[in-house]
């Protein structure tokens, strides 16, 4: 049984998971997929929402930086969780068409959420592009009596990883109940490599990679990996061995040359 090595290069950190099972093909068969017979599992399905909250992480780590916008917006009214994210999107759709006859890209991830004690409300990584974007969104929120904005501030920190995880996760302390995620779709996809390795050389506890040294204009770096955040899902429910884990990167500047 081999098992498919993934690992995506973002900026900040990188993505590696492991998944072990019976074959694969790593380019895709190609073939054009059957109507559907039967129902998805449920194990099926934990696994699609575990794989569509991989991919936001590794696509928001490509895409926003620091300095770019965090808001969070809550609703007036006891909405619907679904329609108050309808209300969202419609207003981004319009500051969108704004700036696009201004050629300024609009980048953005949403999340909304609810849960049993708590009303729909919606969390927003916004794309530091161009001033005054941060202020369009709060103007057309409070001028259409959605809400209020109870957070507003710029990114500083995404190294820790904590502002991520409270996206997709909604933190530990929350019960939620529904979740909906949005985002542009000028993003940038990150690099993607992709390997088979026989089942021998599968490890509970990966080794992290050897520093490497990058050069940027005139200076040189020396990058150190540590991993993070690792899980192993022995086996999945569905008898897929999967491993996931994170790569973070330690910058050391090491001058002009390498040493």
């Amino acid at each position: 049984m081999p098992y498919l090595y993934k690992r995506i290069k973002t900026k900040t950190r990188d993505f590696v998971t492991r998944t072990k099972v019976l074959s694969y093909v790593v380019g895709g068969d190609k073939k054009k997929r059957r109507i559907r017979q039967c129902p998805t599992s449920e194990s099926r399905a934990e696994r699609n929402r575990r794989n569509a909250k991989i991919k936001q992480k590794y696509l928001i780590y490509n895409n926003i930086e620091i300095g770019d916008w965090w808001l969070t917006l809550t609703n007036y009214k006891n909405l619907d969780p679904m329609t108050a994210h309808k209300n969202l999107m419609y207003e981004l759709s319009k500051i969108r068409k704004i700036l696009k006859r201004k050629g300024i890209p609009f980048v953005y991830f949403v999340k909304t959420e609810a849960g049993e004690r708590q009303r729909a409300h919606h969390h927003l990584i916004i794309k530091n592009t161009a001033p005054g974007i941060a202020e369009m969104i709060v103007s057309a929120w409070n001028d259409g009596g959605f809400g209020r904005v109870s957070d507003q501030k710029k990114i500083y920190d995404l190294e820790s990883g904590k502002l991520v995880s409270y996206f997709l996760d909604g933190g530990d302390h929350k019960e939620l109940t529904f979740e909906k995620f949005s985002h542009s779709r000028n993003l940038k996809e990150p690099e993607v490599e992709k390997r088979i390795y026989p089942a021998n050389s599968f490890r509970e506890m990966p080794k992290a990679p050897e520093a490497e040294y990058i050069t940027e204009g005139k200076k040189s770096y020396k990058i150190k990996y540590r991993v993070e955040n690792l899980y192993n899902g022995f086996p999945d429910l569905d008898g897929y061995v999967f491993q996931y884990y994170e790569l973070a990167k330690i910058r050391e500047d090491i001058g002009d040359k390498f040493t």
